[in-house]
């Protein structure tokens, strides 16, 4: 008999992010954050992947020049940001850079006033991945992809309408 507990790797916030780039295989990362990224570093250089990144506080002349990526990460930026840059930064990002985002976020680490509410993510359609915590430090680790934001609902289809012989025939 065998009496060994099979016990569940501590996963850190390293390895969630590059499962999460290894899920995606993107062939171009965008990295916005003040300091590297060894992460994604080192996932792009055993992957072939293109690495672009902006290290400044006010990222967003730097994003004019950018063309659009497979997929971006942000991290150890927001925490120096207000929440409205923040969002225009992580919308921007969303909205003309790329289909898949990565947010890193230490809530702890920003300022008090400049604290993210915990929904201030998921408002953006971002879906929290995890939240890590040890020795006092705290991380929340937050994706957004376009292709699974908005699922498919069982329920719209021709079936479960009033007239289904309308279904596809006319637009309000």
């Amino acid at each position: 008999m065998n009496t060994a507990i099979a016990s569940k790797a501590i996963e850190t916030p390293q390895e969630k992010l590059a499962a999460i780039l290894d899920s995606h295989q993107p062939r171009s990362l965008l990295t916005v954050s003040l300091n590297p990224v060894p992460v994604a570093q080192h996932w792009c250089d055993d992957h072939d992947c293109e690495l672009i990144s902006i290290q400044e506080l006010d990222p967003f002349k730097q994003l004019e020049a950018v063309r659009r990526v497979d997929m971006a990460v942000v991290a150890d930026q927001l925490e120096y940001m207000s929440h409205k840059d923040g969002e225009a930064l992580l919308g921007l990002l969303r909205n003309l850079h790329t289909d898949s985002m990565v947010a890193v976020y230490q809530p702890r680490l920003a300022p008090e006033k400049l604290r993210w509410p915990h929904n201030g993510f998921l408002a953006l359609g971002c879906r929290e991945e995890g939240h890590f915590a040890q020795d006092g430090r705290e991380l929340d680790i937050y994706s957004y992809d376009l292709d699974d934001y908005n699922f498919r609902r069982q329920w719209n289809n021709p079936r479960f309408w009033a007239n289904p012989e309308h279904w596809g025939k006319y637009w309000w």
